[in-house]
C-alpha cells in the first residue's frame, strides 16, 4: 500500500480510531478524553491542508482508487474513494470545522458528565462526513449518509435526560429518512438503467437513458439533498435541532452535515436534466426567501441562525438549479467558515449567560433569548468583533466572504431571467429579496444582543468573555471571513483567485446544456447583480440601524405594518407548515396508531389472547387433577407400591450362602427340563 493511499484512508481512520477509543475507553479517560480526540483530529486537519496543497500545485489534481466489496452472479458492487481538488476543499472545510469544534467543546462542554461519549459522537460524525465526501460512488455515498444521519441522531439528542432533545433527534432522524428513501430509490433506477453505481460512470452513461427517466431519477436522488440540506418542504427539523449542544450546531447545521446534500448535488450536477435543475431553483428560492421572512421574528439567538442557514442553503441549492454549480460550492465553503462562527459566537454568549444565571440561581431565564441580552459588547469584546465580521460577510458586504459568492449566485439568478423571462422572475425576487431580509435581521441580532442597554442589568453584571479555548475559534473563523483568503486579492469586487481558479472547470461539464452559453450569461450580468445586491443589503442594514440602534421606528408599528401583507402572521408561525403537518399527517396517523392500540390490546390481547389463555389454563387444571389423582396417586404409587411390596418378599429368601443359591438354580433347571419334556 503506497503512502498516497495510507494518506486517505487516514481521513477515515483517524476520527475513527477517535470513536472506537473513547466510547470503550471513556470510563477511564473521563475529562482527559480531548487528550485522544483534539490530535486525531488535528491530524487529520494536517493532512487535509497537505492535500489542499497538492491540488495548488499539481495540475489536474486527480486520484481514483476502488475495490471491489462482494460480487455474486452477474452482479458487483465496488467502493472507493474519488480525490480532486474539490474533494481537497471539502477535506480542509470539514477538517478545520471538526478541528475547532474539537477544541471549543474542551470548555464548552468540560462539566458535562458524558463528556467522553460527547467526543466519540463527534468523531464518529466526522469519520461519516469524510465517507461522503471521499466516496467515488453514490451507493457508499449512500451508505455514508445514512451513517450521518444516525449520528447526528445521537448529537442532537445528546441531553436525552431533557424533555425537548429527544424529540428533536427523533424528528430530525423521520424527516432525514422521508428523502433519504427518495435518494435509494433513485439510485438505484440509474444503476439498473445504467449498470453501475459509480458517479463518473453514471455521468457518461446518463446520455444513453430514457429521458423521461433520468428526470425522475435526478429528482429522486435531490430528494436526499432536500432532506440532509433542509429544503422545503423537508426543512422542519432543523430548527428544532438546535436542542443538541451549541458546539454541535456549528458542526452539524451550519458547516457539514446540511452542506453534505448541496455537495451530493454538486456531484451529480452533469447529469441532471435541465427539467429538473428547474424544479431545483425553485426548491431553493422558496427555502431562501421563506426562511429568511420566518427568522425576521425569532427571538432565540440559535433559531435566527438555523433559519438562517436554511436560507443560505436555499441559495446554494438555487445555484445549482439555474446551472451555477462553482458559485453554489463557492457559498458552500463561504458559509461553513462565517455560519460556524457566527453559532459558535453564540455559544459564547449563552455560555457566559449560564454562568451569569447560575451565579444568581437563576433557573427561569432563558439564556438564548435576545430580550435577556443587551449591551455585552463591552462584556464580550472578541465573541463581538467574530459576531460582527460574519455577520458582515452573511450579509454581503464588500471585503467580507458572502459577498463574492452570494454576488456569483446572484448574478447567475439574474442571467437565468434575462435569458427565460415570465415566472422565471420569481428567482431574482426570492434571491434579492432573501438578500435584504438576511442583511436585516442578521444586524437585528447583533444590536439586539451587543449594543442598548442591558435588558437585565443583575445578569449583565456578571457577564465576562469566554476563555481562550472557545474565543481562539472566534478568531480563526472571523479572519477565514474576509474575502482576501479566497482570493488572495485586494478588490473586494472581485471574486477571481485562487479558489474560483481551482473549481472553475467544474462549471464547464454538463450533459444537456450549453455550459459555455450559461457562463457568458452570468458573467454579463454580474455589475446588474452586483449594484443591486449592494443596494439591497445596504437597505435591510440601514432599517436594522433605525429600528434596533437609533430607535428611530417603533417595533410594533412596524410590526401592525408588517402584518396588513400577511407577511407577520406567516413568520410567527413559521408559515404554518408544522401545523400543516401536524394536520395532515400527525394527527391521522395518531388517530390511526389508537385505533390500532385499541384493536391490538383491548380486542386482540384482553379478549382473544387472554380467553385463550384462560381455556389454556381450565385445560392445564383438569389436565393437572387427572395426571395427579390417577396416574400419579393410582398407577405410578400402585407400581411402586407393589414393587416395594415383592422387594421386600424376595429380600426375605436371600440367606447370602452360595450352596443355597446353587441348589436353588439346579432345582429350577430339573424343572424346565421338566416342562419341556412335558410339552415334547
Amino acid at each position: 500500500m503506497d503512502i498516497l493511499t495510507l494518506q486517505i484512508i487516514s481521513f477515515l481512520f483517524l476520527p475513527l480510531l477517535s470513536f472506537m477509543i473513547l466510547i470503550l475507553g471513556g470510563d477511564y479517560l473521563k475529562n482527559k478524553s480531548h487528550f485522544i480526540a483534539l490530535p486525531l483530529i488535528g491530524l487529520m486537519l494536517v493532512n487535509s491542508i497537505v492535500f489542499l496543497v497538492k491540488s495548488l500545485t499539481i495540475h489536474h489534481f486527480e486520484i481514483n482508487k476502488s475495490f471491489q466489496w462482494f460480487s455474486t452472479g452477474d452482479f458487483s458492487v465496488s467502493l472507493g474513494c474519488y480525490v480532486d481538488s474539490v474533494t481537497c476543499i471539502m477535506l480542509v472545510v470539514v477538517s478545520l470545522i471538526s478541528f475547532l469544534v474539537h477544541l471549543y467543546s474542551t470548555e464548552y462542554m468540560k462539566d458535562d458528565p458524558r463528556y467522553s461519549r460527547y467526543f466519540a459522537f463527534l468523531g464518529i460524525f466526522t469519520f461519516s462526513m469524510n465517507g461522503i465526501v471521499l466516496s467515488d460512488s453514490l451507493i457508499m455515498m449512500y451508505i455514508f449518509w445514512e451513517l450521518v444521519g444516525l449520528s447526528s441522531f445521537l448529537l442532537i439528542g445528546f441531553w436525552f435526560e431533557k424533555d425537548r432533545p429527544p424529540l428533536a433527534a427523533n424528528k430530525a432522524f423521520l424527516t432525514n429518512r422521508v428523502g433519504d428513501i427518495g435518494m435509494f430509490i433513485g439510485i438505484m433506477i440509474l444503476y439498473f438503467n445504467i449498470g453501475s453505481f459509480n458517479i463518473q460512470e453514471i455521468i457518461i452513461g446518463s446520455t444513453n437513458i430514457d429521458y423521461l427517466l433520468l428526470t425522475a431519477a435526478g429528482l429522486l436522488v435531490f430528494m436526499g439533498a432536500v432532506g440532509k440540506s433542509a429544503q422545503f418542504p423537508l426543512h422542519i427539523w432543523l430548527p428544532d435541532a438546535m436542542e443538541g449542544p451549541t458546539p454541535v450546531s456549528a458542526l452539524i447545521h451550519a458547516a457539514t452535515m446540511v452542506a453534505a446534500g448541496v455537495y451530493m448535488t454538486f456531484r451529480i450536477f452533469p447529469f441532471l436534466t435541465p427539467e429538473a435543475l428547474i424544479v431545483i431553483a425553485v426548491i431553493g428560492a422558496i427555502t431562501a426567501l421563506m426562511a429568511a421572512i420566518t427568522a425576521i421574528t425569532r427571538n432565540d439567538i440559535k433559531a435566527v441562525l438555523a433559519y438562517s442557514t436554511i436560507s443560505q442553503l436555499g441559495y446554494m441549492i438555487m445555484a445549482l438549479g439555474v446551472g451555477a454549480p462553482v458559485y453554489a460550492f463557492f457559498h458552500l465553503v463561504t458559509h461553513a467558515m462565517f455560519k460556524a462562527c457566527l453559532f459558535l459566537c453564540s455559544g459564547s454568549v449563552i455560555h457566559a449567560m449560564h454562568h451569569s444565571l447560575h451565579h444568581l440561581d437563576d433557573h427561569h431565564t432563558d439564556p438564548q433569548d435576545m430580550n435577556n441580552m443587551g449591551g455585552l459588547k463591552n462584556k464580550m469584546p472578541i465573541t463581538h468583533a467574530a459576531m460582527l465580521i460574519s455577520t458582515l460577510a452573511i450579509a454581503g458586504v464588500p471585503f467580507f466572504s458572502g459577498f463574492l459568492s452570494k454576488d456569483g449566485i446572484l448574478a447567475a439568478v439574474l442571467s437565468f431571467y434575462y435569458k427565460y423571462g415570465g415566472m422565471s422572475v420569481i428567482l431574482p425576487i426570492a434571491g434579492f429579496g432573501a438578500a435584504l431580509i438576511t442583511a436585516f435581521y442578521m444586524f437585528r441580532l447583533i444590536f439586539k444582543t451587543f449594543y442598548g442597554k442591558p435588558n437585565k442589568k443583575e445578569v449583565y453584571d456578571h457577564i465576562h468573555e469566554s476563555p481562550l479555548p472557545m474565543t481562539f475559534p472566534l478568531i480563526l473563523l472571523s479572519i477565514l471571513s474576509f474575502a482576501t483568503v479566497f482570493t488572495l486579492k485586494l478588490n473586494p469586487l472581485k471574486s477571481s483567485g485562487w479558489f474560483k481558479d481551482l473549481i472553475y472547470s467544474f462549471s464547464k461539464n454538463h450533459n444537456f446544456l450549453d455550459m459555455y452559453s450559461v457562463n457568458k450569461g452570468i458573467k454579463t450580468a454580474h455589475y446588474d447583480a452586483m449594484y443591486l445586491s449592494l443596494f439591497v443589503a445596504a437597505i435591510g442594514i440601514a432599517l436594522s440601524i433605525l429600528i434596533y440602534y437609533l430607535k428611530k421606528i417603533n417595533v410594533e408599528k412596524l410590526s401592525l405594518a408588517f402584518n396588513m401583507l400577511g407577511l407577520y402572521s406567516l413568520s410567527k408561525n413559521k408559515f404554518y407548515i408544522d401545523k400543516i403537518y401536524n394536520t395532515i399527517l400527525y394527527r391521522p396517523f395518531f388517530k390511526q396508531t389508537k385505533l390500532a392500540s385499541f384493536l391490538d390490546w383491548d380486542i386482540y390481547d384482553q379478549k382473544i389472547v387472554d380467553a385463550w389463555g384462560w381455556i389454556t389454563l381450565k385445560i392445564s387444571n383438569l389436565s393437572g387433577k387427572a395426571d395427579y389423582s390417577i396416574l400419579d396417586q393410582k398407577i405410578i404409587d400402585g407400581v411402586s407400591h407393589l414393587t416395594n411390596f415383592s422387594s421386600k418378599k424376595m429380600k426375605k429368601i436371600q440367606s447370602g450362602v452360595i450352596q443355597h443359591y446353587l441348589l436353588g438354580g439346579f432345582m429350577c433347571l430339573v424343572i424346565i427340563i421338566m416342562v419341556i419334556q412335558q410339552f415334547n
